[in-house]
């Protein structure tokens, strides 16, 4: 009865079910599941909670069927609801992997039962040594803090009561308690990485550490606790940066993050927009990453991530954002933000001699002061060339720079009479000087 005792203690310690809620309970029919099933019968009068069992029929095995019976039975016996689902696996995974596409319609068909019913809660029975195989194979998919931070014991509204439960402790409880369960084929197969895993490498690893899954369950406790941080981080970032009318990224403030918190802002956003069951793998994420300006990254779900400024999240191009807005030249020798852009100026009048500047500074003739505005980038803005062209693009202009894409759509551009004078620091034109002039000066703060 000592698996009987820590379970009821695991599942007040994290709350995983609260008096009143029915619990559905997913039962393969296998050694693991039917434990489960068995202790959560024994405690939900204790606990105050009531159950309902569910089996999901893939249809890739002969014995499938029967196993679903067995299941039906146990729970007609022990008094409460049974539900048995199922798809054909193997014809929806055709060109894909079979066990993500099984992963997916198991999931999505308890998920769709449960609200059905009115269940709070689905109980699976992932334990220990799950846990330590899916620390390792994330391990050799390459994954991050969150992939070997492995399985939680509560996730939305997925529990695991016996995740801290050894495959010894289940054995044992079920000799003690003659519990019948049908044993599985295929995971005896090496065809399959996690039972390799289970079967080749755990008992290789053995030889360096005799306690390597206690080793490997601890890493995870570890990587969830502080990839829960990092969460909790991002969740502040995503806050900070996200558009909601766009549905974009805004590129200043979210350049200004550490690379770690922008790969969890992009999921962050993507799962936002598409939904809680949807996730970025690392690919994805990096493709949005390394977006350049006109490029798109194609996501899962019909999904583009698209760089114009902001990083948008359409599934069509979305316009270049602008600052609409035009800021007259002010000339009294005081230097004036401009809106938000990063930057400021000074404009003040000289007599005279027309002193040498550089590409931070500007003679404007005194005659066109009165038609001299700032503005920011616009489609298709270009200043006159004596290329072949006769035109070069403001956007070549930056690229030529190397002025980073989140900076262009705040970089300030001086207009008169329609004419594009100025490219602050990086171009501007000639123009003839008679009489009075302007001197303009800018520079940038630390926003840019």
């Amino acid at each position: 009865m000592e698996l009987l005792k820590k379970t009821k203690a695991y599942i007040k310690e994290y709350r995983l079910i609260e008096p009143g809620e029915l619990v559905l309970v997913a039962v393969s029919a296998g050694r693991d599941s039917m434990t489960l099933a068995h202790l959560l019968l024994k405690l939900q009068k204790e606990l105050g909670f009531s159950i309902a069992i569910a089996n999901f029929n893939h249809h890739l095995r002969p014995e499938a069927d029967e196993e679903g019976q067995f299941v039906a039975e146990f729970a007609r016996l022990n008094g409460v609801p049974a539900f048995l689902g199922g798809a054909d696996i193997a014809q929806l995974s055709i060109g894909g992997n079979l066990q993500e596409v099984a992963r997916r319609e198991r999931y999505a068909y308890l998920r769709s039962l449960a609200a059905k019913i009115g269940a709070s809660k689905i109980a699976v029975a992932h334990h220990a040594d799950d846990q330590a195989e899916t620390v390792l194979l994330h391990l050799l998919r390459g994954s991050g803090l969150s992939g070997l931070a492995a399985m939680a014991p509560s996730k939305n509204n997925i529990i695991r009561p016996l995740l801290f439960a050894s495959r010894k402790d289940i054995c044992a409880y079920i000799a003690e308690n003659k519990l019948e369960y049908r044993e599985d084929a295929t995971n005896a197969s090496t065809k399959y990485l996690r039972n390799k895993i289970r079967l080749e490498l755990i008992p290789l690893l053995k030889d360096y550490n005799p306690n390597i899954a206690e080793a490997l369950i601890a890493t995870a406790d570890i990587c969830r606790e502080d990839d829960q941080v990092l969460e909790d981080l991002a969740e502040n970032a995503l806050a900070e940066t996200w558009l909601n009318d766009d549905n974009a990224l805004d590129i200043t403030a979210f350049a200004e993050l550490p690379t770690a918190l922008q790969r969890r802002v992009i999921r962050k956003a993507y799962t936002l927009i598409m939904g809680e069951s949807r996730e970025l793998n690392f690919e994805q994420v990096e493709a949005v990453l390394r977006l350049k300006e006109e490029q798109c990254a194609v996501l899962p779900g019909g999904l583009k991530a698209y760089l114009r400024g902001n990083i948008y999240f359409a599934a069509d191009k979305p316009p270049l954002p602008q600052y609409w807005e035009s800021y007259p030249l002010l000339v009294d020798g005081q230097w004036h933000a401009l809106a938000d852009w990063g930057w400021e100026y000074q404009a003040q009048t000289i007599d005279g001699a027309i002193p040498a500047v550089g590409l931070c500074s500007f003679i404007l003739p005194a005659e066109l002061a009165g038609h001299a505005v700032w503005r920011t980038r616009r489609e298709g803005d270009f200043v006159a060339s004596t290329g072949k062209s006769g035109k070069y693009k403001v956007k070549d202009i930056f690229i030529d720079n190397r002025i980073p894409v989140y900076q262009r759509s705040s970089w300030p551009l001086l207009i008169a009479d329609k004419e594009l004078l100025w490219v602050c620091g990086l171009w501007q034109k000639d123009l003839e000087h008679a009489g009075t002039s302007i001197l303009i000066k800018v520079k940038k703060y630390d926003r840019i």
